[in-house]
């Protein structure tokens, strides 16, 4: 081996080259000799730092260091090692640090939230006040049409109607004066509170006369109507165009949305109550709607809607042809209930006044159609029930309604007891219209074969829809009078349809969609498609769309890409393509 192999030589050997140097005692590393550790302003190899000892060199006559000096200045590499550490972050940078931790842990719980599907809760926020706000404009429409129908009684002359007296004390100076006009400004509040299922109290104290109390439970379904439908349509419109909500978001924030408004109108219902007191003749009357009832029926007026709003405008999943029934039956009852109230409600209007013509009374003609927002919902929701044909109007009396001019009783008012001209119509048009909406429920309908839950589903949910929206009806349309008076006694009204009406509306579901299974599909290639295309329009453009969810296939099809029973399934990838080249021909050996 080259001597240049061992620079030290080696003492104790004197036949090898060098060993007649002296010799040195073996030291650990890092005290005669350097590490080999590149520098970071090395080459490939790296370099040694100057002024570090490591050990002697043959262009050098210094003698070696001694193992003291080198322990006392180690190598740069080393001591670089042995002496740097984290430097620790300033003021600045730690509120930087601070705040970026916060923002990170802020973006990891808005991502978490929305794997979820807890999005934006604003949109939903606003379409609830928009909806309350919406009320209250429906609500001003029900009190003009109440001056004008007022103003036009027994006159038909919006300008010579009837006056009001006053006694020239028309200022507001004293405080009943402006008692009477917070009540009368909150009149559109009290309304609302009506319409969203509140009773309308009033407590009369008459001093030495003893107190009354009087009780008003009845819906102005235009103000509801408005309500609720302005929860649905824009809530589905927001989900839509701006939604990041799942139907864990919406149930969330719908709730505490119709939570917020039923807060916000008990609070403005009872600050705007008509209060008047005079303690001079001991009088006091106090008129409001608020309370416990009103406040749980806003809440569900406006949660509700918007939540199912949400849902319509959600993307539907991949099992939703399954189920999807149950989303359209609510839809097909209530086009069920329009189609047939409202040509008898025309025609019973149109009779009815010329019928008052006809008996010199055409001067309340006008003042009942400036009052149909006030009523005119009502007399439509009451049709369907009678269109049932064994379902009758329910009036009850009680009480002391002999001393207003009443009579006691518990009647029902069947349809045969209207005038022929009106009844027989009403009974042509109730037997027409189920066969009607069967073809409309036909038409574009996908059942998926082999599917027992859908099968139960296709059946299961006209019945339940009709039988739903029966008991809706219930609620809507009964009207009751409660009234307490100390010297005279008590009385109470009440007008609705009978309580049997869902169990009737459970049959009519099933026998539509009987007809729509056996006897549709005959006339179905008869009915022109503008009539009944518009029934099932998202469900057929999802289809051709091919969007999640709605990928099924009509029954005797298969998707693409599928093979039917029985058969091979198709090859996958691009299609195998005939080559045009020639196969060379068999060589040929000379002298075969």
């Amino acid at each position: 081996m080259p001597e240049t192999n061992y620079p030290y030589g080696h003492g104790g050997d004197q036949d090898r080259p060098g060993g007649g140097l002296p010799d040195h005692e073996p030291t650990p590393p890092g005290y005669g000799e350097a590490p080999f550790s590149p520098s970071p302003s090395g080459g490939a190899f790296g370099s040694i730092p100057p002024g570090t000892a490591s050990g002697p060199s043959f262009d050098s006559a210094a003698p070696p260091t001694s193992p003291t000096s080198a322990s006392s200045a180690a190598p740069a590499p080393w001591a670089a090692s042995a002496t740097s550490g984290p430097a620790a972050p300033t003021g600045a940078q730690g509120t930087q640090v601070s705040q970026g931790a916060q923002m990170l842990s802020a973006a990891q719980a808005v991502a978490t939230l929305r794997k979820v599907g807890i999005g934006n809760p604003l949109p939903t926020f606003a379409v609830g006040a928009l909806a309350y706000i919406v009320a209250l404009g429906a609500a001003l429409l029900v009190i003009i049409s109440g001056i004008l129908a007022a103003l036009t009684a027994d006159t038909g002359d919006l300008t010579g109607g009837g006056t009001v007296p006053t006694d020239g004390s028309t200022s507001p100076a004293g405080d009943g004066g402006w008692q009477a006009i917070v009540g009368l400004v909150g009149i559109p509040f009290q309304l609302v509170s009506l319409a969203s299922f509140g009773s309308y109290d009033a407590e009369l104290n008459l001093g030495f006369f003893g107190n009354a109390a009087m009780s008003l439970r009845g819906l102005p379904l235009l103000i509801t109507v408005a309500m609720v439908a302005t929860a649905f349509v824009v809530g589905r419109l927001v989900q839509r165009r701006w939604g990041s909500n799942g139907v864990l978001g919406a149930l969330l924030w719908s709730g505490i949305s119709g939570l917020a408004v039923a807060i916000f109108a008990v609070i403005a219902t009872r600050v705007t109550a008509l209060t008047i007191e005079d303690d001079t003749l001991g009088l006091s009357l106090s008129m409001h709607s608020a309370g416990v009832d009103m406040f749980f029926g806003t809440w569900v007026l406006i949660a509700l809607p918007l939540f199912l709003g949400h849902v319509a405008g959600l993307e539907k999943p991949a099992w939703w042809p399954v189920i999807a029934d149950l989303a359209a039956a609510p839809r097909l009852a209530l086009v069920h209930a329009l189609v047939f109230a409202v040509p008898v409600w025309i025609l019973m209007a149109v009779v009815v006044s010329i019928g008052m013509v006809v008996q010199g009374d055409g001067g309340t003609v006008l003042s009942m159609f400036l009052a149909v927002p006030i009523w005119g919902l009502t007399g439509l929701a009451l049709l369907p029930g009678l269109g049932m044909l064994t379902v009758p109007m329910h009036m009850n009396s009680r009480g002391a309604v002999e001393d207003f001019g009443g009579a006691r009783g518990n009647e029902f008012l069947w349809f045969f007891e209207l005038p022929w001209y009106l009844w027989i119509p009403l009974v042509l048009i109730a037997l027409l219209m189920p066969a009607v909406v069967a073809v409309l429920w036909n038409r574009d309908r996908r059942i998926g074969k082999g599917n027992v839950l859908a099968q139960v589903v296709s059946w299961a949910a006209l019945p339940l829809a009709y039988f739903g929206w029966s008991l809706i009806l219930l609620a809507l349309v009964r009207i009751s009078l409660q009234m307490q008076m100390g010297m005279v006694g008590d009385l109470g009204m009440t007008v609705g349809l009978a309580p049997w009406m869902p169990v009737v509306a459970f049959f009519i579901g099933l026998m539509v969609e009987a007809l729509a299974r056996f006897g549709a599909p005959f006339v179905d290639r008869f009915v022109p498609g503008p009539l009944v295309n518009w029934f099932r329009r998202s469900a057929r453009r999802r289809r051709a769309d091919g969007t999640p969810g709605t990928g099924q296939t009509a029954p005797g099809q298969t998707a693409p890409g599928q093979a039917a029973p029985g058969q091979v399934p198709p090859m996958q990838g691009p299609p195998m393509q005939a080559s045009s080249a020639q196969v060379p021909p068999a060589p040929r050996f000379p002298g075969a």
